[in-house]
């Protein structure tokens, strides 16, 4: 069985014999890199560095921390458990291995790879990038749910997919970092439940290709019609916003307003939504090409970050517009006038009355 293991862990290492280790080959370590390494327990009796024979500059690297590294591999009670052991001393040293080009290496550094080696685990590095100074870690929280930690060590900041804002390294270390994640996650579970149903089951407009962070979801409601979720994990319920035709958007955001009372956690996010809007909602499979979406002025759906959702109140002609782009319109017509911070004019499209803030 050990043979098989060993092959699926490391096919481009190849043993002559396990015990003792005996093999030639490739190791992988980040990013794809493959080390050229030459393995031989039997001429020394025990795992440690010296049975170790690759390149000129990775032998002078685990050279530098034989001591260290001779008292890991010593412990290791077969050929595979020391190839992994090597394999993860190779991660987590082998940024060491640097050129005059590189930038200098980060003063927190040293603090990230003890914390790596004592707490975190190499087993959780996915990759490191010698070039860009940046590490990847994975982090599973209670749901099963997998997400990335990024460590930038040429800005000296963490960051990661469940929070879309960086933290300095100067203000915590990796393991706060991560504990902080993880509760984090902990808290965010019931809210990406939902999220999750709401991408599966119904037409999500936006974003197109949503991250952890972004806790909201435009959907298609008709094809006048959307709707803007935004959860949070202060509130027990979604907020809920209908955009589309003045005349038919009031009664159904009336509607949305009951949604405090009305929502069922023992319901799925479609069951809830058509009972408190009283329509059947599109599927995920909804073709929304023919959906008045796009601007009628800059012709795109979403602008600068900005939806098209200030609608032509004229329910025949019920075009959509930016925001910003219908103010700039309505500025350049001799006939808008303006109260306040409100522009008054005509419809580029039907020429009825239409209102914005401008």
């Amino acid at each position: 069985m050990e043979h098989v293991e060993f092959y699926k862990r490391f096919p481009l290492l190849v043993p002559e014999t396990l015990d003792p280790l005996k093999a030639d080959g490739y190791i992988e370590t980040s990013e794809g890199e493959r080390v050229r390494i030459t393995i031989d327990a039997s001429t020394h009796g025990t795992y440690c560095v010296d049975t170790v024979k690759s390149t000129l500059d990775v032998e002078e690297l685990l050279q530098s921390k034989k001591a260290e590294l001779d008292a890991r591999f010593q412990q290791c009670a077969s050929g595979l458990s020391f190839v992994k052991e090597l394999q993860h001393s190779l991660v987590r040293t082998f940024a060491l291995l640097s050129t005059s080009s590189q930038k200098k290496i980060s003063q927190f550094y040293g603090q990230i790879v003890k914390e790596c080696d004592e707490q975190v685990g190499w087993d959780r590095v996915e990759s490191f990038d010698k070039k860009t100074q940046t590490m990847t870690l994975k982090l599973k929280d209670a749901s099963g749910r997998d997400h990335s930690v990024y460590v930038d060590l040429s800005s000296n900041v963490f960051s990661s997919s469940v929070e879309e804002s960086s933290v300095s390294m100067e203000s915590t270390r990796l393991t706060r970092y991560l504990e902080a994640l993880e509760e984090r996650s902990e808290q965010l579970a019931e809210c990406w439940d939902l999220l999750d149903d709401i991408d599966s089951t119904l037409c999500v407009l936006q974003p197109r290709h949503p991250k952890r962070h972004e806790l909201w979801r435009r959907i298609a409601v008709t094809s006048l019609h959307t709707a803007l979720i935004d959860v949070s994990p202060d509130r027990p319920f979604p907020k809920l916003t209908v955009y589309g035709p003045r005349t038919t958007t009031l009664p159904l955001n009336t509607r949305a307003k009951a949604l405090r009372t009305l929502w069922s956690p023992t319901k799925s996010a479609r069951q809830n939504i058509e009972c408190i809007l009283q329509c059947t909602l599109p599927s995920a499979q909804f073709d929304h090409k023919d959906m008045k979406l796009e601007c009628g002025v800059c012709f795109a759906f979403v602008c600068e970050k900005e939806t098209a959702d200030q609608v032509c109140a004229n329910d025949v002609c019920a075009q959509p517009f930016h925001r910003t782009c219908l103010a700039q319109w309505l500025k350049s017509k001799e006939d808008t006038r303006q109260s306040f911070a409100t522009l008054f004019g005509k419809c580029p499209y039907c020429g009825g009355n239409i209102a914005v803030s401008g």
